[in-house]
């Protein structure tokens, strides 16, 4: 072990010192110990500040900076005129220390630990070297811990405006990597890299879910649901945001139970899917999932609406369909017609029973069997054939949907396929 320059240095005679000149020169001594005073105070550091003592948490130029923290810091207490040296390091640290990301409580932490192991210091050199009476420190240990408290907060300050900028900067790159990998297929090299710049898994469990405010009233809500266990981040487009799920091992049941449709909003989910290549499939699923939504404050699955989910897809053939097979009825009296919608969606309902849609509207089992072959003769279907009752199926899903102009055979916007609302959102 090396022997300290301190040993074998004479001792000046400070018997009847003043407290200044016994702080200048345990000051002086501190400064002649060099590397062997640092690492007294990062063991300190370490020792009481566990975020500091992490091999992999803490800064890697914790020594260095240091070392030079308490060069300036003691050149300052003996020349007045170096303390902008100590305020441009302080200020320096806060910034370095909030580019990096560390946590503004640990480094104000830390910060203090190494002013208190300074000021042990210098009570152990006067202690050390005899040069007078330790309790004479106390006339100027107020002082020194004022500089202290001073340079703590300038260094808070500095972090605290960085930190506001590095939010910003970090905000706005999580946003874009977001909107790419949402938008389109991308390289497997690009995706590896947002996966690292998100702290996202690669091949994790995804979902997405499209929250879409309706005028007048709606508006998207600020920041993301809270749901346990489950990562959320968002990205908004206008009266849309989209927000994706990192779900680990949470049900999808978990996720659509934390959204909650506010006035004016629909919300569609999609259903869970692998890797964040993934994911632009299922922000088109949300989509489609919304686009079933028919009433404000709406929730849709796309895993329990997947023949809706058909229909908004295509609704130009969905138009299609439903003119098809209902064209027919819209010859009818209005009430004769709403009375076959009514009693083929409840013939629908209640699984194809006769007795048991009948019971629902009042009246005879006949009464329902007379109007369903009534729309036989109307349209040309047969309702016993399975392929014909899918038919009609999807051509009433169509209608309540899009409305009677689908059915009618009006509405442009629903007989071209890229003019669509799920086409235009993209």
């Amino acid at each position: 072990m090396h022997t300290s320059p301190v040993s074998v240095l004479a001792v000046p005679d400070l018997t009847d010192a003043s407290p200044l000149d016994l702080f200048d020169h345990a000051c002086r001594r501190l400064l002649e110990r060099g590397q062997e005073f640092t690492d007294t105070v990062v063991d300190k550091i370490r020792t009481e500040v566990p975020y500091y003592a992490d091999p992999v948490l803490a800064p890697s130029d914790l020594r260095q900076s240091v070392d030079i923290g308490i060069r300036h810091a003691l050149e300052a207490a003996l020349d007045p005129g170096r303390i902008v040296d100590i305020e441009r390091y302080t200020r320096e640290l806060g910034i370095r220390r909030a580019e990096e990301g560390r946590p503004l409580d640990e480094v104000l932490h830390a910060y203090r630990v190494a002013g208190s192991a300074c000021w042990g210091g210098v009570v152990s050199a006067v202690e050390r070297d005899g040069v007078g009476d330790v309790r004479q420190l106390v006339h100027v240990a107020e002082v020194v811990w004022k500089h202290n408290d001073r340079d703590a907060v300038m260094l808070a300050d500095a972090y605290r405006q960085v930190a506001k900028g590095v939010a910003s900067r970090h905000g706005e790159r999580v946003r874009l990597i977001l909107a790419a990998l949402l938008e389109s297929r991308n390289k497997p090299e690009f995706t590896r890299d947002a996966a690292a710049m998100l702290d996202l898994p690669l091949d994790g469990r995804f979902a997405v879910a499209v929250v879409k405010a309706m005028p007048p009233y709606g508006h998207v809500p600020d920041g993301v649901p809270n749901v346990r266990g489950i990562r959320i981040l968002r990205q908004t487009r206008g009266q849309r945001d989209v927000l994706v799920a990192h779900l680990g091992d949470h049900s999808l049941d978990a996720f659509a139970s934390g959204m909650v449709p506010g006035p004016g909003l629909r919300i569609g989910i999609s259903p869970v899917v692998q890797g964040l290549d993934s994911l632009p499939r299922a922000r088109d699923m949300a989509d489609l999932a919304v686009g079933t939504c028919r009433a404000d404050g709406e929730i849709a699955r796309l895993d329990s609406r997947l023949p809706d989910g058909l229909l908004v897809s295509r609704p130009d053939l969905s138009a299609a369909l439903a003119h098809q097979v209902l064209r027919p009825l819209y010859d009818l009296e209005p009430a004769d017609r709403d009375t076959l919608f009514d009693t083929l969606r409840i013939w629908i309902e209640n699984g194809g029973s006769a007795a048991q849609a009948a019971r629902h509207m009042y009246c005879h089992r006949n009464t329902v069997l007379n109007r369903l072959r009534r729309f036989e003769q109307l349209t040309g279907l047969v309702l016993s054939r399975p392929r014909d009752l899918v038919q009609l199926t999807l051509a009433l899903d169509a209608h309540r949907l899009f409305g009677p102009n689908a059915a009618l055979g009006t509405g442009d916007n629903l007989l071209a396929p890229a003019t669509s609302e799920w086409a235009s959102a993209h």
